[in-house]
């Protein structure tokens, strides 16, 4: 009995102890609790302060520094809900704009065309909003860069502000390259070789020699692109460039009667591209002008194996 009654006494205790750490742990976690409140309460406030200062004082050094470094999701994602409080704030505009720019270089489709247009609505909004200063002039290039990204329809915008850019002396190694295609494809072609002219020394590739003898063809100043091509075909390693610049060499030899140098061109095109429509096209113009009929059809059947519609050989056919 004694035995049993020493037992029992010893197991109060240890039911005493398993109470006070349970209650040492809720006191605990009720401490946490009211700590990890109080932080966010004080957190919540900061933030609210810091928004504050930022929309009374126009200071978004935190956008710019995030813009600076490429982290344009965060400029979109932090800038966002202050131009929602401020909508007419040009620099937000800019910002943020610019961010959705330079994220549609890494996009398609859509979501490319989604980001162009925000970035042009956000940029020229920002821009007519916007005293002018330095910070502007790359406005100005981007918004350019932007429609030129937007295609063929778009050129002439891309033209206008690029060269507005160009002129308040902004300075980038692609601007004379893009203002020069910009040209080129809306038919401006004297301001086409201008621009690529100054290209060629900033920026020497084998697309700009290749516009600029295109340029020059197209204006008719022959020995000017064929300076041009010729440099591409002892210089380039590419054969798209040296399938066209052949091209480019034939039909202008055509032009001024040298039919000889002409089909040895478009030999050349052949021996990069088997299945060009292009040079099986002006070879039998080539042998009409010879007189060798058969041989031109020939040809220009050839033509409508490889293109069904190919409007030049179905008008020499029918």
């Amino acid at each position: 009995m004694n035995e049993y009654r020493y037992s029992k006494y010893l197991y109060k205790p240890k039911k005493k102890k398993k109470k006070l750490y349970l209650a040492i742990f809720l006191l605990i976690l009720a401490g946490g609790v009211i700590f990890y409140g109080l932080t966010l309460d004080i957190y919540k406030i900061y933030s609210n302060i810091v928004s504050i200062y930022r929309v009374w004082f126009n200071d978004y050094r935190f956008i710019e520094k995030n813009l600076d470094n490429g982290d344009y999701n965060v400029v979109i994602h932090e800038g966002t809900p202050y131009l929602e409080k401020r909508p007419y704030n040009a620099k937000l505009m800019r910002y943020i704009g610019e961010a959705y720019y330079y994220i549609s270089k890494s996009l398609t489709g859509e979501e490319k065309e989604e980001s162009i247009s925000k970035a042009i609505f956000l940029i020229r909004k920002g821009i007519v909003l916007s005293q002018f200063d330095e910070a502007i002039t790359k406005n100005y290039f981007l918004l350019g860069m932007a429609y030129f990204d937007k295609g063929p329809l778009y050129y002439e915008l891309a033209a206008e502000y690029l060269a507005k850019a160009l002129e308040y002396g902004y300075n980038d190694n692609n601007i004379y390259e893009i203002l020069g295609y910009s040209y080129y494809k809306l038919g401006v072609l004297k301001k086409a070789i201008d621009y690529l002219e100054k290209a060629k020394v900033m920026t020497p590739k084998d697309i700009v020699y290749l516009f600029l003898a295109f340029a020059y063809k197209n204006s008719g100043m022959y020995e000017s692109a064929i300076k041009e091509l010729d440099h591409l075909v002892d210089t380039t390693s590419d054969d798209a460039v040296l399938e066209e610049s052949f091209a480019a060499r034939a039909w202008i030899d055509f032009q001024e009667e040298r039919y000889v140098q002409a089909r040895e061109n478009l030999i050349k095109v052949l021996s990069i591209n088997q299945n060009s429509a292009y040079a099986h096209y002006w070879m039998g113009n080539i042998y009409e002008k010879q007189g060798d009929l058969i041989s031109a059809r020939k040809e220009w059947r050839i033509v409508l194996k490889i293109d069904s519609k190919h409007i030049g050989s179905i008008e020499k056919l029918y």
